[in-house]
C-alpha cells in the first residue's frame, strides 16, 4: 500500500503497487508510437535501501495532462492496435477482414458469404508481399465482384502489421530471405523486406466528393469522418446497443432525432445517448 499512500489525495492516479510488478515494463511502447519508457522511480519512491537514490521529492506522475497528445501515424479506432490485431490472422495482417468491417460497420454495406465451392486460401510465395498474394487470387472475375467492396478499403491499412505496429516495409519471413537469426528472446530473426503499398479506394460514402482513391489509412479515416453515411451508421449502432434490439420502422423518428442531436451538438456522443434514452422507443420499451 506504500504507493497508494504516496499518491492518495494528491491528484494522482493511485497505485497499490508499482505498474511493472506484474511484468508490465513498457518494452513494447516504441512499437506503438507511445511516449518514452518512464524512468525508474517515476511511479513513487522505494523505502528499501536498494533504491535509496530514488527516495527524493519529485514530480514523477503520469503523462502530460494535455489531451489529446500527438501520436504519429495514429488516428482513432481504425489505427488502434486493438482493432488492427483483432482483424489480423495469427501470423499475417488480414486486409480482407479489415475492409469487410469498414464496409459493413461504417458504410452500412453488405458483403455476401463466401460460396462453399471456393477454396478461400491465400497462396504462399516467399518472394511477394501479402498484398501481391491476395491480389493474385481475388482479382479474378469470379472473386472481384465481392472483393471490390473490401480489398480497396483494407489494403490502405497494410502499413500496420498483425500486431498493429506501424511499418514502411514488410519482411519476407522465409528461410530464403533470412539475413540474421535471433535468439528468440532479446533478438529476433531479420529478413529481407519489400516496401508496403498502402494505396486504396473509398466507395459507398454517399458523397462523390469523398469517394475515390486514397493515399493511405489517415487519408481514408479523414474522409470517413466527413461521411454522413458513416455518422448515421454510428448512430444506428448506438440505438441497437442501448435498445438491445434492431431498429424498426416505428423507430425512424428516434433515429432522426439522435442524428440531429449529434449534428447540433457539434459531434457530442453524449447528446446522442441523451436523445436515445429520452425517446419514445426507450421510454415505452417492452
Amino acid at each position: 500500500m506504500h504507493y497508494f499512500d504516496e499518491s492518495f489525495g494528491k491528484g494522482r492516479t493511485p497505485f497499490t503497487t508499482i505498474p511493472w510488478a506484474h511484468g508490465y515494463t513498457f518494452h513494447h511502447a516504441p512499437f506503438y508510437s507511445l511516449p518514452p519508457t518512464p524512468s525508474i522511480g517515476r511511479y513513487g519512491s522505494w523505502k528499501s535501501t536498494k533504491y535509496q537514490a530514488n527516495v527524493v521529492e519529485r514530480e514523477f506522475w503520469d503523462y502530460p495532462v494535455e489531451q489529446p497528445f500527438k501520436i504519429p501515424n495514429r488516428m482513432g479506432i481504425l489505427t488502434h492496435p486493438a482493432w488492427l490485431i483483432a482483424h489480423s490472422s495469427n501470423f499475417h495482417t488480414d486486409p480482407i477482414r479489415r475492409g469487410k468491417w469498414i464496409r459493413e460497420k461504417l458504410l452500412a454495406g453488405l458483403v455476401p458469404d463466401i460460396p462453399i465451392t471456393v477454396d478461400a486460401q491465400v497462396p504462399e510465395d516467399p518472394h511477394k508481399t501479402l498484398r501481391q498474394r491476395v491480389d493474385s487470387v481475388t482479382n479474378a472475375d469470379a472473386c472481384w465482384k465481392c472483393h471490390s467492396r473490401m480489398n480497396p478499403l483494407g489494403m490502405a491499412f497494410e502499413i500496420y502489421d498483425d500486431f498493429g505496429r506501424f511499418r514502411s516495409r514488410e519482411p519476407l519471413e522465409n528461410e530464403e530471405h533470412l539475413i540474421k537469426r535471433g535468439d528468440g528472446k532479446s533478438t529476433f530473426d531479420v529478413y529481407d523486406t519489400l516496401p508496403v503499398l498502402t494505396t486504396g479506394e473509398l466507395s459507398g460514402t454517399g458523397s462523390a466528393e469523398l469517394d475515390g482513391p486514397v493515399d493511405g489509412p489517415l487519408d481514408m479515416i479523414e474522409r470517413l469522418a466527413k461521411s454522413e453515411r458513416v455518422r448515421q451508421s454510428i448512430v444506428r449502432h448506438a440505438f441497437r446497443f442501448f435498445m438491445g434490439r434492431n431498429e424498426m420502422l416505428s423507430d425512424s423518428q428516434t433515429l432522426i432525432d439522435a442524428d440531429q442531436a449529434y449534428v447540433e451538438s457539434n459531434g457530442s456522443f453524449k447528446a446522442v445517448i441523451v436523445s436515445l434514452l429520452t425517446s419514445d422507443s426507450f421510454m415505452y420499451r417492452k
